[in-house]
């Protein structure tokens, strides 16, 4: 089952072209993996999705509901507010800086868009964010505040409240690249078994050895277009773009 559609979306900022035809499509459960010097438009990609900015031309829907299209005179047409509110409900967000309330505490973070967004009972949001906080490992953190928390528990907390809406499809921001090495792993294991559930997933990233092991597909952007995709044992083992080919050599120069 098709999850999301993009066709050849377009977006730039004061003249400059970020994104310059971007299509893709990602089925239900699967991972992909989005990979890429910096620059090259895959957050911007992601902010495009979740609505967090608009694009300048193409089509972008959501399990069959359209979320923007250009019709016919190339005008941009956006649902109308009411679907758009259903569409974006769909698509979780996790940010590389976590974007947590740092005057709410744990609990609050994560109940907080279920109550007063989605219409959720209360105590069923708290049952069920502490569900998630268990599943994330921190159910001992339920009234700390985001102060009190190491980079890579404010990251799965981010995951826990980006859960808490029951989205079909989580968009990862480069969710580890404010984290330490050690912290890292903390992050990457609650993805692993996010993808064990079948749960469908963008993720932005340099983690490379999670790219390898997680994704179903990669996906190589470069100067604002996909330029390569494939399976990780096609794109690692036998990239075919010269460009692919530099980037993987590049970045295994510089971790070993």
């Amino acid at each position: 089952m098709e999850m999301l559609a993009v066709d050849n979306i377009y977006k730039s900022f004061g003249g400059k072209k970020i994104l310059k035809g971007v299509s893709l499509n990602i089925n239900k459960g699967e991972v992909i993996s989005v990979i890429g010097p910096s620059g090259s438009g895959k957050s911007t990609m992601l902010r495009c999705l979740n609505l967090l900015e608009t694009i300048d031309k193409g089509r972008i829907t959501v399990e069959k509901d359209c979320l923007v299209y250009t019709d016919d005179a190339g005008k941009l047409v956006y649902a109308d507010k009411k679907d758009l509110r259903k569409i974006r409900l769909k698509l979780g967000m996790v940010f590389q800086n976590f974007v947590l309330f740092p005057h709410y505490s744990v609990l609050k973070n994560i109940i907080d868009a279920p109550v007063h967004v989605a219409g959720m009972n209360k105590e069923e949001a708290i049952e069920m964010a502490m569900k998630l906080l268990e599943k994330v490992g921190l159910a001992d953190k339920a009234e700390a505040y985001p102060y009190q928390l190491s980079g890579g528990q404010k990251q799965r907390v981010a995951i826990a409240r980006a859960l808490a809406m029951k989205p079909d499809i989580l968009l990862f921001d480069e969710p580890t690249s404010a984290l330490d090495p050690e912290l890292t792993g903390e992050v990457l294991k609650v993805m692993k078994e996010l993808a064990a559930e079948d749960m469908t997933m963008i993720v932005v990233t340099h983690e490379m050895n999670f790219v390898r092991e997680v994704s179903d597909r990669v996906i190589f952007m470069d100067q604002g277009l996909i330029v390569e995709e494939g399976s990780p044992d096609e794109i690692f083992q036998n990239p075919k773009n010269e460009r692919t080919k530099a980037f993987l050599k590049n970045y295994i120069l510089v971790n070993n």
